[in-house]
């Protein structure tokens, strides 16, 4: 039998959720819809407005009925933030988020992974200065989400798997002891994956197949982040795709990973994903020859993919980013391996979030979890882990001086460090 507490929780995340959905209401509408008093709907509008989760709008007209002109509350989406990180071979990006996924700060940052006190200071600088370029309410942090490369433990938060950029054994509390809030180590795939379902809800099962520096996979069944029995659900990187194929940084021939991660395509422009699809739209031969290669191996993993699952597959990551222009011919290669009468336009799709997913899906495990129970109000230091599931704001420039004396203070070049607001 629920609980009273438990009773006046739900009461309270449901006034919540319905001012959020609504965007803009009224007390008498949220008490009519919701079946609960006014002076109920009073008391939770009164917290949400001290908590800084709503604001006062102005008075509605009283309608034909005159009276008392109501007055409108909305949802303020800035009410709380969270910080994602997303740690690479050789990087790392730092966002900051509201409660709708919005990115309202970024930076990037050049820095080689090490397995060092002096690394996982640098990152936590990388947050400390992130927070206070944004110039935010540090009291409005829930916490930071850090996404890396590598197979996590849920028992423990600790990288069980790390051979892409060796940080097997890390673990939240090496990050947390230079941040000052509560502290999430993420799989990057799978963060990449939520920043893809939430919260929209189009699709109920999905395979979200994320083609970066290495390649992994988010698997969505029944609206939740399917983890299986182990750790390497959706690792989908690690199929074998090829007999005696080349050789896997797993140590593997013939994986998925080594025909398909994005550095394949980047390898042969200079490095530059961005000039491999614009010499590709431009009809370049040589570039053309790669994709098609690049395309052949990857529509046989994506064939494995849907007959095991038979649902969406997104093409996510670097790569996805990408891709839309140049579906067609990856779709054609797909309905040639079915063994039914296949039209992949169905079933295969580009992703449709491109705007720094793996830093910005980081940060949505904290936002999540708040919007589950409301909670907490004032960030907690130190470091856990945890896996829950669940439009982007215009990056525009900012000032280049502060990253320009960032990447001084730091010991880095200048240009190192690129910044982008939203303001």
């Amino acid at each position: 039998m629920p609980t009273m507490s438990g009773i006046k929780k739900r009461t309270r995340r449901s006034v919540y959720d319905f001012i959020r959905e609504q965007r803009m209401t009224t007390k008498g509408e949220i008490a009519q819809v919701l079946g609960i008093s006014l002076p109920t709907v009073s008391k939770y509008v009164a917290h949400f407005l001290d908590s800084g989760l709503v604001a006062q709008g102005a008075k509605l007209s009283s309608g034909a009925n005159g009276g008392r002109s109501p007055i409108a509350y909305t949802w303020v989406a800035d009410g709380r933030l969270a910080v994602g990180v997303d740690i690479t071979r050789d990087g790392v990006t730092c966002v900051i988020i509201n409660l709708a996924r919005e990115v309202l700060f970024s930076r990037h940052a050049l820095r080689d992974f090490e397995r060092s006190e002096e690394y996982f200071e640098f990152v936590g600088k990388q947050v400390e200065t992130t927070i206070a370029e944004a110039s935010i309410d540090r009291d409005r942090v829930l916490g930071v989400g850090v996404a890396v490369p590598g197979l996590i433990s849920e028992a423990t938060g600790q990288v069980t798997y790390g051979r892409v950029i060796d940080n097997y054994g890390v673990t939240p509390a090496d990050f947390g002891r230079y941040i000052p809030f509560e502290t999430r180590l993420v799989h990057d795939s799978d963060a990449a994956g939520l920043a893809e379902f939430w919260p929209s809800h189009t699709v109920e099962n999905a395979f979200y197949i994320s083609l970066s520096k290495s390649i992994g996979g988010s698997v969505l069944i029944r609206d939740e982040i399917y983890r299986g029995d182990g750790e390497f659900a959706g690792e989908i990187g690690h199929l074998r795709i090829h007999v005696d194929g080349l050789r896997c940084y797993c140590g593997q021939k013939g994986c998925v990973d080594p025909y398909c991660n994005a550095s394949v395509l980047s390898s042969r422009a200079n490095g530059s994903l961005q000039e491999f699809f614009d010499r590709l739209a431009a009809g370049d031969p040589a570039i053309t020859e790669v994709w098609d290669r690049y395309t052949a191996d990857l529509a046989r993993a994506i064939h494995n993919i849907r007959v095991l699952f038979g649902c969406t597959i997104i093409i996510g990551g670097d790569v996805g980013a990408h891709i839309d222009r140049h579906m067609d011919g990856l779709r054609s290669k797909v309905d040639c391996l079915s063994f039914l009468a296949s039209h992949s336009e169905t079933f295969l799709i580009p992703c449709s979030y491109t705007n720094h997913p793996i830093a910005t899906g980081a940060a949505l495990y904290l936002v999540d979890e708040f919007l589950q129970d409301l909670g907490p109000v004032q960030p907690t230091p130190g470091g856990t882990s945890g896996r829950a599931l669940r439009p982007t704001g215009h990056l525009g420039p900012v000032g280049q001086s502060p990253a320009g004396d960032a990447a001084a203070a730091a010991g880095l070049p200048r240009g190192s460090i690129h910044a982008s607001s939203r303001y």
